[in-house]
């Protein structure tokens, strides 16, 4: 019995329970699949001693740490030595799930959020240009400029997602990143630094732009988006672009009208910077399983193959591999992989040393989901109180940070210190007089 991310009849679902028939043939097992992001659940049902999974899927990796630490999972670190498959997986990826050396998960596929997907047939009928080389990357200015073109021609810049919460952090990663680079982006996952500074205000500021100026369409419109729905608007060219992640191709089974494009840089001190979030799904094994320890472990484990992890890049569902030697095998052209996930690869191999994590996904769980996302969404239909929403955030953050004593038991989050500007002085691209004619109000600070 296998928990996981996906639905059971989605197309990432789907595709799982495809490509993992090569494990049922050679070991003689049925792996029955069940689709669920139910994870606090799922972590109660570990803890329990009871769970119904013999494997779980799971992304939070700092409530799947928490439950490593509690003696919950199964180290699998002796089993991925012995299959020699621990020396081809990229370290990246196993850190989160390594406790003082032991590995309590494996990572079962790579996802990186490189910027925006756009629809190619809708930026070319409006004349749109779209960056071919890196260096021609839009600054905030250009790209505000285009979402003004496409509301002009009764398009809806931007899809949001909103109704799911969760990918509208896929619109604040990138405006922090380009605004104070990683000293930033880390300050404000592991909170060194308060919701209610000026420079974090800035960065909100930035995200409240695009909603006071119409980029997401009406508030209504905005709110009610669920994650999936915003694929149907682009084909059919209500809406133009999206921040999402480079699963959108395989979603639309189109490698070529679904393209990234990265995100828009803010500051110019770091318009040479380029950064990509990346993450995964890792899988884990409970103490105790209803079912088949030994099967338990050795399918965890080949998730993590490079047999697997090929299968898995081929096939589209994914456009980077935590297995170096399946990614190797992409770029050397040794397997066939999707035109748009060859410009992911590339993105990811010139700029290995500024990949980030998801910003949420390594808080704290009870701030990500009960706090982080929800306040991101009520910006959406409320964006003239959130300067309050910003103190209110403040206030529960601390209180969860102390709680969980996340400066001290979280690795990504250990030694992090912020010493760069409280205040950023570079062009703010309008942003501030758009609030204000929209009549959201400014910081006192700024007005």
């Amino acid at each position: 019995m296998v928990y996981g991310p996906w639905g059971v009849n989605t197309p990432e679902g789907q595709i799982f329970q495809q490509l993992i028939k090569p494990f049922e043939q050679q070991y003689h097992v049925k792996i029955e699949y069940v689709g669920t992001t139910d994870y606090g659940t799922e972590a109660q049902q570990i803890t329990s001693g009871s769970p119904p999974f013999d494997v779980v899927i799971f992304a939070p990796v700092s409530l799947a740490r928490q439950l490593a630490e509690g003696g919950y999972l199964t180290d699998l670190t002796p089993y991925l030595q012995q299959s020699g498959i621990l020396g081809q997986l990229i370290p990246y990826y196993v850190a989160p799930v390594n406790i003082s050396g032991h590995i309590y998960g494996v990572p079962v596929d790579a996802w990186s959020k490189p910027g925006i997907y756009v629809y190619v047939p809708t930026m070319q009928k409006y004349g749109i240009p779209m960056p071919t080389e890196i260096s021609q990357r839009w600054d905030w200015g250009q790209f505000l400029g285009y979402l003004q073109k496409l509301k002009a021609n009764g398009v809806i810049p931007l899809g949001s997602g909103a109704a799911d919460q969760w990918p509208l952090v896929i619109v604040f990663e990138p405006i922090v990143y380009s605004l104070g680079g990683k000293d930033l982006y880390y300050a404000i996952m592991c909170h060194k630094i308060s919701y209610t500074s000026p420079i974090v205000e800035q960065a909100f500021e930035f995200y409240l732009s695009l909603i006071a100026s119409g980029a997401f369409g009406p508030s209504a419109f905005a709110a009610s988006q669920h994650f999936v729905d915003v694929y149907a608007l682009m084909k059919n060219g209500t809406v133009a672009m999206y921040f999402m992640g480079d699963w959108t191709p395989f979603f639309n089974h189109n490698y070529t009208a679904f393209i990234p494009v990265m995100a828009p840089s803010i500051n110019p001190q770091l318009a040479d910077q380029y950064f990509v979030v990346t993450g995964g799904d890792w899988a884990l094994v409970p103490k105790n399983v209803p079912d088949n320890k030994t099967l338990a472990i050795q399918f965890a484990i080949w998730l993590a193959s490079q047999d697997f992890q090929q299968a898995v890049l081929k096939s589209g569902w994914r456009a980077v591999s935590p297995n170096k030697a399946a990614m190797q095998a992409a770029l050397s052209g040794q397997i066939s992989v999707p035109y748009s996930s060859k410009i992911v690869d590339s993105w990811l191999v010139q700029f290995s040393n500024n990949l980030v994590p998801d910003i949420a996904d390594n808080m704290p769980p009870q701030f990500e989901q009960q706090v982080f996302w929800p306040t991101l969404a009520k910006m959406i239909s409320d964006p003239a109180h959130w300067l309050d929403y910003l103190s209110q955030m403040e206030q529960l953050a601390n209180r969860i940070y102390n709680q969980t004593n996340w400066d001290n038991t979280y690795p990504l989050c250990q030694g992090v210190t912020y010493t760069g500007p409280t205040v950023y002085t570079g062009p703010m691209y309008n942003v501030t007089a758009i609030l204000t004619s929209a009549g959201i109000p400014l910081p006192s600070w700024q007005k």
